[in-house]
């Protein structure tokens, strides 16, 4: 939810009915940024409202955003707004790389979404604030490098094998069921599904393993030297290449610029 729609009736049936866990989706802090990203600046103030409502349900709270071009300067406002109405102890969770959109929706992410440069300093935002307060003025973003360090942990170990459909926990631990009543094992990810109006959920659910078929992976993306650090998935092939084993150039684009930062640090 983006909490801007709680109303004394919804919380009502909250109260009776608390769900587990309630993710609540920022957009910015500010009217302006409200304005620039909803083109509703008025719901800044609805959303923080509804949050506040949300917050008094004995449920798991979890703050989420997604950072866009429109909202990049707000995301230390987002953190402390957060801190300051709900607890130093609440976090915020960033969706750092937008995909295109799915299922025939009209929202245009390629002009709106960062550029991979800027997608991996948001991801290691954090620890760049650490060097920084730690070096000071003598700070440079194009001296910071990676490092790759290796698990000692043998993952090879079968103790430690789980099975999965998609590389995640989509389809075997996580599932959505979309308006029209389909169980789909990632909620950007509509090539496979069940019918749970039609089977019951219990059904849909055994099913739905069954009617997974993944193609042969690429032959580029196969061969690619980068694919440790690759971000992709199936949902994010199909969105950005229309192929569950499409090449998808994005993503490519932000294993080269990880890649470029652990070169760095192999060279020192």
């Amino acid at each position: 939810t983006n909490a801007t729609l709680v109303t004394p009736q919804i919380m009502e049936t909250l109260k009776k009915y608390p769900p587990h866990k309630i993710g609540i989706t920022l957009y910015g802090a500010s009217r302006e940024t409200y304005q620039a990203v909803c083109g509703n600046g008025s719901a800044f103030r609805m959303a923080v409202k509804g949050a506040r409502e949300l917050s008094l349900l004995p449920s798991l709270i979890q703050f989420r955003t997604t950072i866009i071009k429109d909202n990049y300067c707000d995301i230390e406002s987002m953190e402390n707004l957060i801190h300051s109405e709900f607890g130093k102890e609440r976090m915020l969770i960033q969706t750092r790389i937008v995909t295109k959109a799915v299922r025939g929706g009209c929202a245009d992410a390629v002009s709106c979404r960062l550029d991979p440069e800027d997608n991996v300093n948001l991801a290691l935002r954090r620890g760049f604030d650490q060097i920084k307060k730690c070096v000071g003025d003598t700070y440079h973003s194009e001296n910071v490098s990676l490092k790759w360090v290796k698990q000692s942990k043998n993952t090879t170990d079968l103790k430690d094998a789980k099975p999965t459909l998609f590389g995640c926990n989509a389809g075997m631990r996580d599932y959505t069921i979309s308006w029209d009543g389909k169980l789909l094992g990632c909620q950007m990810l509509g090539v496979f599904s069940t019918d749970v109006l039609k089977e019951g959920l219990r059904a849909a659910w055994e099913r739905f393993p069954a009617v997974v078929y993944l193609p042969d992976q690429n032959e580029e993306c196969r061969q690619c030297q980068r694919k440790q650090l690759c971000n992709s998935c199936a949902a994010s092939r199909v969105a950005e290449t229309g192929k569950i084993n499409g090449c998808p150039d994005y993503f490519c684009r932000d294993a080269k610029v990880i890649q470029k930062m652990i070169n760095r640090g192999e060279r020192e």
